[in-house]
């Protein structure tokens, strides 16, 4: 049986995350039994002024007026040792399942979850708090299927980590994103918000294209937003004008809800038929597994290994720092890896069979590099050998990576923990583990 242990409030079980700045579990409280939480504990113990900067967060957090689309915080605090921990409520699936199995919502729907959510947005803003990382993959299913916006541990003093950029991030904040900095604003909320109902319509952004680095380029936010085939150009208008790359002409999240409100969905729709699907850089790449959280390490300072072979440190922090919560956005994020959709198995493609459909997939988890070969191990993983030119000196050295990714469904999730135990010999090899 998996073994347990408290942290504050709450009781854990099993490991879903760990990053340098946190550790991510699932788990419950003894006044609540009956639901899932998802336990976010810092590495870090904080004393003095930062210690009175997190109480102050903690305060606002559970001062916080409830509120349908905001998932409950079950606990907050400091473990015994002076630890920060945030425990929310938690389920296994999120707004990103909705949209990759049923296809884009009907525009009515999405402009009522845009009020609801705007609404929740704007509870949080004037509680003097600011979310950070709100996209399809926090944005949890709960009773009802009502859905509720988590993942407050991405602004957290002490426990937030920086987020890779992602098509969610405002075009103010992708330098911070690039540069592994955490920033995040009222306006680049209303921003995330806006990307969130333009990708639920299914729409295809100017910006997500073939090519991950253009996520990250400033002058294609600048490009117009799209009206979609098929539906009202007022809602799309609307949502455009959260879009705006000026935060100081995007609207704030409470007007945002009564623009979405004051719609007449019955004009103009743009011609065309209505997307039957998602475009995939909207929605979460990556999953993550969870392991059974051991005695001797599930609160243990994190101290990172001796560099290996096959771990480059870039790719490290996009697989290990979501969303996230339990899922990423078209990148994983960081401690917003905390949800139960992590835990979602998912069947393995064959496509150890297409030589094709293989580099492609492999093509696609790269930002650069030349694949050099790749081929599949074990039937549920695949291996490459990546040649990475030119240094920051712009210098005619190369450099060689192996790396190994697990099969899920069209998916490769990167093999971050050489200690899976589910990894097949040959990877353990292959990647010099040790």
């Amino acid at each position: 049986m998996p073994s347990t242990t408290t942290v504050g409030a709450a009781t854990v079980d099993r490991l879903l995350h760990r990053d340098p700045v946190c550790s991510v579990f699932s788990g419950i409280v003894a006044s609540d039994p009956t639901n899932l939480l998802c336990v976010t504990v810092a590495h870090e113990r904080v004393d003095g002024s930062r210690r009175e900067v997190f109480l102050e967060w903690a305060s606002k957090l559970t001062g916080l007026a409830a509120h349908p689309h905001l998932s409950p915080c079950g606990a907050v605090g400091l473990t015994e040792n002076g630890r920060p921990y945030l425990a929310v409520g938690a389920t296994r699936r999120s707004l990103a399942d909705l949209l990759a199995e049923s296809g884009p919502m009907p525009a009515g729907q999405v402009r009522a979850l845009g009020v609801a959510l705007a609404d929740a947005v704007a509870v949080y803003h004037r509680a003097g708090l600011i979310h950070g990382a709100i996209q399809p993959g926090h944005l949890l299913v709960g009773a009802g299927r009502v859905l509720q916006l988590t993942a407050y541990d991405v602004t957290a003093p002490v426990l937030a980590a920086p987020l890779p950029p992602s098509p969610y991030t405002a075009p103010e904040h992708l330098d911070a994103a690039v540069a592994r900095e955490v920033a995040a604003s009222p306006a680049g909320d209303v921003y995330a918000l806006a990307t969130v109902l333009y990708s639920a319509l299914g729409g295809r952004l100017p910006w997500v294209r073939s090519g991950r680095e253009d996520v990250a380029d400033p002058l294609l936010r600048a490009a117009p937003v799209p009206h979609i085939p098929g539906v009202d150009t007022e809602l799309t208008d609307v949502i455009g004008a959260a879009l705006h790359p000026d935060p100081r002409r995007r609207p704030a999240s409470d007007v945002f809800r009564e623009q979405l409100t004051q719609l007449d969905l019955n004009g103009l729709r743009e011609p065309g038929s209505k997307p039957t699907e998602v475009a995939s850089g909207l929605l979460p790449r990556q999953k993550l597994r969870p392991v059974t959280v051991s005695v001797s390490t599930e609160l243990a300072p994190y101290r990172p290994g001796r560099p290996r072979v096959g771990f480059r440190p870039r790719l490290r922090k996009i697989a290990t720092a979501t969303a996230g919560v339990a899922l990423t956005g078209a990148l994983l994020g960081g401690a917003a890896l905390a949800t139960y959709a992590a835990t979602n198995p998912e069947p393995t493609a064959a496509v150890c069979t297409n030589t094709a459909e293989l580099g492609g997939l492999v093509s696609e988890e790269l930002q650069e590099g030349t694949i050099v070969n790749s081929w599949c191990a074990g039937g549920e993983f695949v291996v490459a050998t990546v040649d990475y030119g030119g240094g920051s000196g712009g210098d005619d050295t190369v450099e060689t990576q192996r790396l190994a990714w697990r099969i899920q469904g069209q998916r490769l999730v990167a093999v971050t923990d050489c200690t899976d135990a589910a990894l097949p010999e040959t990877v353990v090899d292959f990647l010099s583990c040790g």
